[in-house]
């Protein structure tokens, strides 16, 4: 989904009071909306597609005498439902943070950190840079806190420990599993819209759908995908061509074994079928949101060619779809030190590495190689 075109409903949380289309001005201080980040009444709320503004119906007044430091509710009142649901998106930031057990994350279960624990915040810049796209104001990392060998060396095992974060992220080993409690968006189809929602099968842990955003799987309890990460992804951009009969990923992490700057890093993986362009090659910009937006009239043609004029691409017309896949960082979820991952969940026939497709020539344990032969 692309803001353009769908402004009064991407506005719920890319925050700014009457943000209705591409005139807004980001200068003018009276349309910046504190509340959001700042109220602690719980009250404070936004209706779908009103363009940025709070409901009507509250007393601004007392939320704006009650402002205080930010709370994990206001950070998650975005980052939790992004992508049409709780625990959508990311796959690790869902509801079930705002008052996590140990367990599912032994930062903000155990020790109780809010989200700036880590996102420190400076004159309103927040640590924190992005998977999909090219905003950073601060990276984050585990080792703002923890040495950068923070298991005890003097026990050969836990040295070994040490040695693999040469080449693996903490995540790795201590984000063994990720959407624990909440279903996760992983494969959406846009081709097979429908004009309701309704379940097409059904288990505990994985749901099938169709709704009018298309026909989509939501799955819990899931192995993350590794990727080689060296701080960078390899982003689309709009008009970029797309591979119309392969598979075409629009954030691929960068990196490789031979870099030596890259560590295996643990991802959600997103699958989804696009529409684009036919003729031209690139994605389409849909109109989604509103009474003339798809989710409402299920009419492509018309809604592509309201969003694609909102977004100064050339449309043809012509309608084909095509494969996408999106790459999520898993950062969220850190299990406590007895339930990260062990040498046999990696190694061996059944480990959830897969080696030959990082780069190895197979399991390392059993091929001889060091963990990080290039490095």
């Amino acid at each position: 989904m692309s803001i353009e075109s769908n402004w009064c409903s991407c506005t719920k949380c890319h925050a700014g009071y009457g943000w209705k289309d591409a005139s807004f001005d980001f200068s003018d201080m009276e349309k910046m909306d504190c509340l959001i980040c700042h109220d602690t009444t719980g009250t404070y709320s936004k209706k779908k597609n009103s363009c940025g503004m709070p409901n009507k119906d509250l007393d601004l007044t007392d939320i704006a005498k009650q402002v205080g430091l930010p709370g994990r509710g206001n950070c998650g009142e975005c980052h939790w439902y992004g992508g049409g649901g709780d625990n959508a998106k990311h796959g690790d930031l869902g509801s079930d943070l705002l008052t996590p057990d140990a367990s599912l994350d032994v930062h903000m279960g155990k020790l109780d950190f809010t989200c700036q624990k880590c996102h420190v915040t400076d004159a309103h810049k927040i640590a924190g840079s992005s998977t999909t796209s090219s905003v950073s104001e601060g990276r984050v990392s585990c080792t703002d806190c923890h040495d950068e060998n923070p298991h005890d060396s003097s026990f050969p095992l836990l040295r070994k420990l040490n040695e693999h974060g040469m080449a693996m992220a903490c995540q790795t080993c201590h984000i063994p599993q990720y959407a624990v409690n909440k279903f996760t968006l992983t494969y959406r189809d846009g081709s097979r819209i429908s004009d309701k929602t309704e379940v097409v099968s059904q288990s505990p842990d994985k749901r099938e759908l169709k709704t009018p955003m298309g026909q989509k799987i939501l799955e819990k309890n899931l192995k993350p995908s590794y990727a080689w990460y060296n701080g960078k992804h390899h982003r689309y951009m709009k008009g970029d061509p797309v591979d119309p009969k392969g598979i075409t990923p629009l954030n691929a992490p960068d990196g490789t074994i031979k870099d030596p700057s890259a560590k295996i890093t643990p991802y959600k993986i997103i699958k989804t079928r696009q529409a684009i362009d036919a003729r031209h090659g690139y994605l389409i910009v849909p109109h989604l949101a509103g009474k003339d937006g798809l989710i409402s009239t299920h009419d492509w043609q018309v809604t592509a060619e309201k969003g694609m004029k909102a977004a100064g691409l050339k449309f043809s017309g012509e309608i084909a779809f095509a494969d996408t896949m999106m790459y999520w960082r898993l950062n969220h979820g850190v299990v406590p030190k007895e339930k990260a991952l062990s040498c046999l969940d990696c190694h061996g026939p059944e480990g959830v590495m897969d080696f030959k497709v990082l780069g190895y020539k197979g399991d390392p344990m059993a091929t001889g190689w060091r963990f990080a032969p290039d490095k």
